[in-house]
């Protein structure tokens, strides 16, 4: 019996670890929170074109950096971003050394490709953007800023979807959960 169990312990060893409620749950309250503040970054930027109002834009920049709980909350919710680098990173190795589903393997190939997409766009062009625009006003730059805010926004609608999507893998697994056999 104890045989038995051992081969179960160090079968499960070999394929990459369930997805579980809570993991989903914390997924999609930190995509809607990612989603919501992007929603509102986007929507800023678009209404500054619009309007033509570049000043509103600069003068946002700048609440955003000295607001006295705004800019600590997102320092801390930025805690989320190396521990979902190392999670992307640990998932993408998993696809070579644990056995998975083939939607897994995907769903989490798409999870880094969405992660450090985005983290790229905003560490190589949304942040230099925003300090240009500190300093000076420009029309292009926002611009080019509202393009880059589009980007970031529709990878975190995908982002926003991906726990739903492991999940689904996760319940749908038949390694995990076997059918019963109607006899």
């Amino acid at each position: 019996m104890s045989t038995t169990k051992t081969e179960k312990h160090d079968d499960a060893k070999l394929y990459k670890e369930p997805f579980s409620i809570s993991q989903l749950i914390m997924g999609l309250l930190f995509g809607t929170y990612f989603l919501t503040v992007q929603t509102i970054e986007l929507s800023l930027s678009t209404y500054v074109l619009q309007e033509n109002k570049f000043d509103l834009y600069r003068d946002y920049l700048i609440f955003k950096g000295q607001a006295p709980i705004w800019k600590w909350w997102q320092l801390v919710s930025s805690i989320i971003i190396p521990l979902s680098i190392i999670t992307a990173v640990r998932n993408i190795f998993q696809i070579f050394t644990k056995k998975s589903t083939t939607r897994r393997n995907i769903i989490d190939i798409v999870t880094a490709l969405q992660l450090f997409g985005i983290l790229y766009t905003v560490f190589t062009s949304v942040l230099p953007l925003e300090k240009k625009l500190i300093q000076t006003v420009s029309k292009h730059n926002i611009h080019k800023l509202n393009f880059l805010h589009w980007i970031i926004f529709l990878s975190n609608i995908l982002g926003w979807f991906i726990p739903i999507f492991r999940y689904q893998d996760w319940k749908n697994d038949e390694r995990l959960h076997p059918k019963k056999k109607i006899e």
